[in-house]
């Protein structure tokens, strides 16, 4: 199986931010092995988000570890592909993949990686909500 993980600096001990979009790299990993394969470098992209969900597709990851923080283009285009998405924030690559074999890392299930009407996943009408 491969992952993703969206980290500021290209070290094993690269955090992982609280937006994906402050994300500077994207380790793609093969999990058997324990092993990064190919590092994605969004330093010279006005668009890292974008350009590391289409990278994790890309490498046919089934899931993707970033800060909870995911911007809409991005989320829609890892949740149409029906990529899972974990909130690594506070960890480093390394620590990462134990928290993930662990169960420990929370699923992102909408696109601001909050609860509620964030994500708009939901029945109801904002407009009515104004009035």
């Amino acid at each position: 199986m491969r992952i993703s993980i969206a980290v500021l600096e290209k070290i094993p001990k690269g955090k992982i931010p609280e937006k994906l979009a402050d994300a500077r790299y994207l380790f793609i990993v093969e999990t058997e092995q324990n092993q990064v394969i190919h590092i994605e470098d969004g330093t010279q992209s006005s668009h890292p988000d974008v350009d590391f969900a289409k990278a994790t597709l890309k490498w046919d990851c089934e899931a993707i570890i970033c800060g909870a923080e995911i911007e809409r283009e991005a989320f829609d285009i890892l949740a149409d592909a029906q990529v899972s998405r974990f909130d690594g924030f506070g960890f480093n690559a390394s620590q990462v993949l134990k928290q993930l074999y662990l169960y420990q890392l929370p699923l992102i299930r909408e696109y601001r990686g909050g609860t509620g009407c964030q994500g708009h996943q939901h029945p109801h009408h904002h407009e009515e909500e104004e009035e």
